[in-house]
């Protein structure tokens, strides 16, 4: 029997207490001796749910102790980790770097930027809370880890520097190190595995190994199955869709002419930026810089241009969001011939793609997507499959030539696989969100949105949120022609 350590905070990923949970429940079941430790009194910014009086006065009801007591009822312990009376410096020079990378990468999340230039008091303020939160968690959880021996460790992600920093205290006392996170590829599932997820290079090094036993027949099932989920409206792993029309796959295109037409999918580049060397391998001052260059040499081609912009723009800071409209317009002055589909357009982007002889994408999992949907995709920055995938790179002006952006008769097996890869790691969930609330936070109703204003957090967090509300509601009725 191996001792277990389940490493959790509520927000570690989607929908934090039913992902943890289950992964309790599931290594308890394989005979294992499960100690959850919570990392909830390092926590800068609180991600609860509003109290239980509120929620009640607002018509709903929340669980508080049923996480608590799901963990104990099936025999885990579930210790709460408290912050040591001495807290270093400065990081261990081993794991200094890329701690001070994750937080970077956190912040850039949190306030919905691609930059942290120019530092504001709050970037300031908030920088130091997150060093001061991973030191502590650093020296308080080495001290368990030493005390208890687990012969493994789960952790949610590895992309924070909490997360962080629990991988390297595990790896120094020697034991093996797995992540969770929420399922990428089915609903209701979470994923668990010994690579951690954001890692390009190594997670796209083992799909081979992993899907070695899947027949051709078996892989591409599997592909098509998670691609008719995504391309749902009710998808629920794709809630970028919900807004869009129903796609039209099964049709050769209504509006298809018989003009080429290359279409361009933009996509978020925030905390991608801090995740080190092997995402960082383009040279392009901006996606936008790619596009242009891109889109003259289709225009030279007789090809038409669409550009798709992606909704999760909605949510962007106000800056992030007047930076895009800037440059998608000189994009248009330069190309007159744009089509442009903005964040909040209700066109189905997959019907974009059944439409289109080219397709451009960042990073964004429309890439993907249309790559098993048998169109050749270029991609002008690194992407989760971009080894795997029969796609092709454009990484600076130099590879934007006529040879690179000839098409090709694509083989989507190895797209199929990658997702297939995706799908042979994700468990079912054992438990939900009614568990533990009587509606979904991650899809609240407004008066709930509302609520989350007296979870206790400072006020300068407060007042960031109805600042960012502010911005999505500015952000979401924006009109193309304004």
């Amino acid at each position: 029997m191996s001792v277990v350590f389940v490493v959790h905070y509520i927000g570690a990923t989607k929908d934090s207490r039913s992902v943890a949970a289950s992964v309790v429940a599931d290594q308890i079941k394989q005979g294992h001796q499960v100690r959850l430790i919570d990392l909830s009194r390092f926590t800068t910014i609180n991600q609860d749910l509003p109290p239980r009086w509120l929620a009640k006065l607002l018509g709903h009801n929340v669980q508080t102790s049923a996480f608590t007591e799901a963990i104990a009822g099936m025999g885990a312990n579930h210790t709460v980790l408290l912050p040591l009376s001495t807290i270093p410096a400065d990081f261990p020079t081993d794991i200094k770097e890329e701690c001070e990378q994750a937080i970077e990468s956190e912040m850039l999340t949190y306030f919905r930027r691609d930059s942290l230039s120019p530092e504001t008091l709050a970037i300031r303020s908030l920088r130091k809370k997150l060093t001061h939160q991973a030191k502590a968690t650093h020296e308080a959880l080495s001290v368990s880890v030493a005390e208890h021996t687990p012969d493994v460790v789960i952790i949610p992600n590895g992309r924070t520097s909490r997360q962080k920093v629990a991988r390297r205290v595990a790896e120094r006392y020697g034991a093996t190190v797995m992540f969770y996170e929420t399922g990428r590829a089915k609903r209701n599932s979470y994923y668990l595995g010994t690579t951690q997820p954001h890692d390009r290079v190594a997670s796209q090094a083992e799909v081979s190994a992993l899907t070695a036993h899947l027949t051709p027949d078996a892989i591409e099932q599997m592909a098509s199955q998670w691609l008719e989920e995504r391309t749902s409206l009710d998808s629920g792993i794709n809630s970028f869709s919900e807004g869009w029309a129903a796609a039209k796959l099964d049709s050769d295109g209504e509006h298809r002419t018989t003009q080429r037409q290359a279409t361009l999918f933009s996509s978020s580049a925030d905390e991608f930026l801090a995740f080190g060397p092997m995402w960082n391998i383009d040279s392009w001052e901006s996606q936008f810089q790619a596009f242009d260059l891109v889109m003259a040499h289709f225009e030279k081609l007789g090809v038409s241009l669409v550009l798709r912009l992606h909704p999760n723009l909605t949510g962007k800071s106000r800056r992030y969001f007047l930076d895009t409209v800037r440059n998608v317009r000189l994009l248009k002055a330069r190309h007159p011939g744009l089509v442009v589909h903005w964040h909040n357009s209700p066109v189905n982007s997959y019907d974009l793609v059944k439409n289109s002889d080219y397709i451009v994408a960042e990073r964004s999992t429309i890439g993907l997507e249309s790559n098993l949907m048998g169109k050749p995709v270029w991609i002008n920055q690194a992407a989760q499959w971009d080894v795997v995938a029969d796609v092709r790179q454009l990484l600076g002006p130099q590879d934007v030539t006529e040879e690179n952006l000839r098409p090709w008769l694509v083989d989507p097996r190895g797209a199929q696989t990658f997702v297939a890869y995706w799908m042979l790691q994700e468990h079912p969930l054992s438990f939900s969100w009614r568990d533990w609330a009587s509606w979904n936070p991650d899809s609240p109703p407004e008066r709930m949105r509302l609520a989350l204003l007296w979870v206790a957090n400072p006020w300068l967090h407060r007042v960031h949120l109805i600042v960012l509300a502010w911005y999505w509601f500015l952000n979401s009725r924006f009109k193309g022609s304004e």
